[in-house]
């Protein structure tokens, strides 16, 4: 599998621009605490056409919006951000270099996903980029059902090095979209085949290591209330663990994530594993909405901050 990890270079020092005001950088050699986005860039298509998808039905991204997400970016400040339909690694790395040339983000990778339109995942990180992982030819399957899938797009497992001696594993999901099909009204099957395999391979990991530094984060196009919420968010088959929501304490009219009309709802989440929503810095889980800055995307942004040192 073919991907580039692009580092940026970074001159001297740079000042955050942040949530809070006055808010300083941390540095991405020993941070405190760790700030993870999650942000669905709406179509972000570059110029150049991709003969084995169908990228030429969608419009290139506007540099003007292409500037609102950037300005978005700089404003959460995290250490992390991980992105849903991005078209290529060129365009998010442009976006970097020219918008973003003093934010820090040194590692910037996207990787192909099972998209026929070209949406792909990625993620710029202040943060050494250890290993990426696809699960993209994964096999879902539900009880009962005699068909099989894949992941609608992928889910990617981005390895981050947090310190010499500790990483953390973030998982970035692009779920199906609510499209009908006569088989499956509003792709509910689908979406829950993923949110199934999604626990199998989490759960396997927590069950071999149960104090990992894991996040579960994207458009996972459900609301809370649904079966493939429900179950990321069950615990276990044993009864061991489960996967924690964190902005749980954030009030339903405040926490809207998918700013189309009829259908503005809470599709975007960030997921965490017992031993990171531990360390979840109380009032940090945000969801951006200042309407002034969302003309880049119809969704709006997340962030979240864990405390890294008890």
């Amino acid at each position: 599998m073919n991907f580039q990890i692009t580092r940026c270079v970074l001159i001297g020092l740079f000042l955050s621009i942040g949530l809070e005001p006055g808010q300083m950088a941390i540095s991405a050699d020993e941070p405190s605490k760790l700030t993870v986005a999650s942000y669905n860039a709406e179509n972000m298509f570059d110029v150049f056409d991709d003969p084995y998808t169908r990228d030429e039905q969608s419009d290139v991204k506007p540099r003007a919006q292409i500037e609102q997400i950037a300005r978005v970016v700089r404003a959460l400040n995290a250490h992390v951000v991980a992105f849903a339909e991005i078209e290529t690694e060129g365009i998010l790395r442009a976006m970097v270099h020219e918008m973003l040339t003093d934010s820090g983000y040194e590692d910037i990778a996207v990787m192909p996903t099972n998209s026929d339109r070209g949406i792909h995942l990625g993620i710029i990180s202040k943060l050494p980029i250890v290993s990426l992982t696809s699960h993209r030819f994964a096999r879902l399957t539900l009880e009962g059902e005699p068909r099989s899938w894949r992941f609608a797009r992928d889910l990617l497992q981005v390895r981050l090095r947090i310190t010499p001696t500790r990483t953390a594993d973030l998982f970035i999901a692009h779920f199906k979209s609510k499209h009908d099909s006569p088989e499956d009204p509003e792709s509910r099957k689908w979406r829950l085949a993923e949110a199934t395999m999604v626990r199998q391979i989490i759960d396997r990991h927590l069950q071999a290591h149960p104090d990992a530094w894991i996040l579960l984060v994207g458009d996972l196009n459900d609301t809370l209330d649904s079966l493939t919420m429900r179950t990321l968010l069950s615990s276990d088959s044993d009864g061991r663990w489960s996967l924690a929501d964190a902005h749980s304490e954030v009030p339903p009219e405040e926490r809207i994530t998918y700013l189309r009309a009829p259908y503005r709802s809470a599709i975007d989440y960030i997921l965490t594993s017992p031993a990171m929503a531990s360390r979840l810095e109380p009032g940090s889980a945000q969801i951006l909405s200042d309407r002034s800055m969302l003309g880049g995307s119809d969704h709006a942004p997340i962030v979240a901050s864990f405390d890294l040192f008890e």
